[in-house]
């Protein structure tokens, strides 16, 4: 097996994570209608960096990542609704993503494919990144679903690796941030095991 052919095949195992990295999140909102320490703009911002993944995906000619990407769009998309659906307020999430979104075209037409993938990678905190700090600062974050975060640290590791192997520096920041934002939620999450319990365990 060639490099090339080894780093398709990482990109498969790293896509198919992918495809199921918001569903316990999802199932998890639609189970308990809970949303305390989840962030309805790691949704948002989620949705419209991914949809800036897809255009540079495409005009750097990575096709084996578009269906990845493109469940991701999906994926945050039926997240963000489910928060709004179950009382979350995402009014200062949803103007984020559309924040990131105009600051992506402008980049893009100002300095090209290659700097817009850059700040991609890097700009994976903006989405991670409030899921980190909602996660930390809620008492007990009955909301988020640990088994997205293990899926997200996993993706972060595979896409890393696919980034090394094809010399895509965006990809390997993106895959760095992916594993350290998840790492950290995870954390909180082993911290607060013992209130989430017990906020589990209250009658309705």
């Amino acid at each position: 097996m060639t490099q090339g052919q080894f780093a398709v095949a990482v990109a498969v195992v790293a896509t198919a994570v992918t495809f199921v990295q918001v569903v316990p999140q999802i199932v998890r909102l639609l189970r308990i209608g809970r949303t305390e320490g989840a962030s309805p703009a790691w949704a948002a911002v989620g949705m419209v960096i991914n949809t800036g993944w897809i255009a540079y995906v495409i005009a750097e000619q990575f096709w084996e990542t578009i269906p990845a990407v493109l469940s991701a769009v999906i994926s945050y998309g039926v997240a963000l609704y489910l928060l709004y659906r179950n009382g979350a307020k995402v009014r200062a999430g949803v103007l984020s993503g559309i924040a990131v979104g105009v600051a992506c075209v402008a980049l893009q037409l100002v300095a090209g494919w290659t700097v817009l993938g850059t700040v991609l990678g890097l700009s994976n905190g903006l989405y991670l990144g409030p899921s980190v700090v909602a996660a930390w600062r809620s008492y007990a974050p009955v909301g988020v679903a640990p088994m997205t975060w293990v899926l997200t640290a996993s993706e972060g590791i595979l896409w890393g690796f696919y980034g090394v192997l094809v010399a895509a520096g965006p990809i390997m920041v993106y895959g760095s941030t992916a594993f350290l934002c998840a790492a950290l939620v995870l954390l909180r999450l082993w911290i607060t095991r013992h209130r989430i319990r017990a906020a589990l365990a209250e009658p309705s």
